[in-house]
């Protein structure tokens, strides 16, 4: 500790200071002060004018604190300036006025070099995260120049986040980072940095960049490219980055289409798709999105049936597709995997993506298709008993209206695997002909039935109802 303590003499860090600490009596050392609070961790330093600052640690973040009335001089929104000295500290506030421009580069040009540097020893597997923490940092920066933080330069994570570099938890890395390592465990080294980079390229995009290295990286894997073809889909590119992307690069082609895609333009993806195609044939993530492009038209020689369940497929394809399956994916962290195919009817309906699906592929679709999309729409969940199976029939009846008129239908499966008295949560949607079970029904528990009666209120929330099945029925009350 005493050689840190000689190595940061002298220098002074700075932290914009929130009217949340200052009624606490503490600042957050969880970046601009995390080499103070290392300083500062045990038995604390003494601070000018009296009292000791130490270190504590709440809800796993570092704040000094100091003695009573320690930061009273302190306004909401000032910038706090830090100084050690002598072994101690001193408090001030400051205004940056006139800080050098040139020791604020140095300082970001470093950051820059050691994130790129804790990135590929992360990706190497030497490192458990992709950015180097700030006080190893800083004390590379003091023991190169000890004048570095002689005077007051802007707090360090407005600096860095200026210079497009990321500050996680303590640590700072570039941008597009993977900060969480099991979402690249499947990646080799290189693609890892490599899928960096991109994300870096494509998120700090300036007027006029160099996009050619970035376009390199994905036309030599394609591990990153599916992964970053993906990630525009969620997050769509800025018109200005679309329209630098070049015409003549497959890769390029494939993000701009699947940018359209992810704002609903599908009809627009498609043209793109296919300009991809023929300049890389076999292009994998092209191939599969020209194949589902291609399903949206259906044969007009087909009966109304046949096609609603070809758009039923569809439609469960689009609600899987990266922009939207995290509706999907947050309806399975609330129940249990295994009920998947029936939350992916939940996630379509209840967030209307049905609709959704309209206004993106609508140009490919027949009248009748529309109209029938259109009135699936509008069809409610509900909760039905069975009242009776015979061969490939099964009659239903609403639980929730039990003097209604009984529903039958016929289907290949639902007859073989239900029971007269079982509760079936689903949908009916009509086929043309009347209705349907197009999707994968939930069964419930008979005791459980005013329990799921009482969530079927108008608008469903599909929320409660995914977590309905993972939670243990209801005790019954003592008699």
């Amino acid at each position: 500790m005493s050689e840190l303590l000689t190595l940061s003499e002298g220098a002074v860090l700075t932290h914009l200071a929130t009217r949340a600490e200052l009624t606490d009596g503490t600042l957050r050392a969880v970046d601009d002060l995390r080499l103070w609070a290392r300083l500062a961790d045990g038995d604390g330093l003494p601070l000018a004018g009296g009292g000791t600052v130490r270190t504590v640690v709440e809800a796993g973040e570092p704040y000094l604190t100091g003695p009573e009335g320690w930061l009273s001089a302190v306004r909401p929104e000032e910038v706090v300036a830090l100084r050690l000295r002598g072994g101690g500290f001193e408090l001030s506030t400051t205004t940056l006025a006139g800080f050098s421009a040139e020791r604020a580069v140095r300082v970001t040009e470093e950051f820059a070099q050691r994130a790129f540097e804790a990135l590929r020893a992360f990706a190497e597997g030497l490192e458990p995260s992709p950015g180097v923490s700030i006080d190893v940092a800083v004390l590379g920066l003091l023991a190169k120049d000890p004048e570095t933080f002689a005077d007051p330069l802007p707090p360090l994570a407005p600096l860095l986040n200026g210079a497009s570099l990321e500050v996680r938890g303590g640590r700072v890395g570039i941008v597009g980072a993977p900060w969480e390592p099991d979402s690249v465990a499947d990646l080799a080294p290189l693609d890892v940095v490599r899928l960096a980079l991109v994300r870096s390229a494509l998120r700090t995009y300036g007027e006029g960049a160099d996009l050619s290295r970035t376009l390199t990286y994905l036309g030599r894997s394609a591990a990153v490219l599916a992964r970053i073809a993906d990630e525009v889909e969620r997050e769509p590119l800025p018109a200005r980055l679309v329209e630098a992307l070049p015409r003549t690069d497959p890769a390029a082609l494939l993000l701009a289409a699947r940018s359209a895609e992810g704002e609903g333009r599908s009809f627009e993806a498609s043209g793109l798709v296919a300009e991809a195609l023929a300049l890389s044939p076999g292009l994998a993530p092209a191939e599969r999105d020209a194949a589902e492009y291609a399903a949206c038209r259906t044969d007009p020689g087909d009966p109304l049936p046949a096609r609603a369940a070809h758009l039923f497929r569809g439609l469960l394809v689009y609600g899987d597709r990266p922009a939207r399956r995290r509706l999907i994916d947050d309806l399975v962290g609330l129940s249990v995997r295994v009920a998947e195919p029936a939350l992916a009817d939940l996630a379509l309906f209840e967030n209307d993506v049905v609709g959704e699906f309209l206004d993106a592929r609508g140009e490919w679709l027949r009248e009748d298709e529309v109209r029938l999309l259109d009135s699936w729409r509008g069809t409610p969940l509900r909760l039905w008993e069975v009242l009776g199976v015979h061969d490939d029939r099964i009659t239903l009846r609403d639980a929730a209206d039990e003097a209604g008129p009984p529903v039958t239908l016929a289907d290949e499966l639902l007859p073989s695997q239900a029971r007269p008295g079982d509760l079936m949560l689903t949908r009916l949607l009509d086929d043309g002909t009347g209705p349907h079970v197009f999707g994968h029904p939930f069964k419930v528990d008979p005791a459980r039935r005013e329990e799921m009666l009482a969530l079927l209120t108008d608008p469903v929330d599909p929320y409660a109802i995914a977590a309905f099945f993972r939670r243990a029925a209801r005790p019954a009350p003592p008699r």
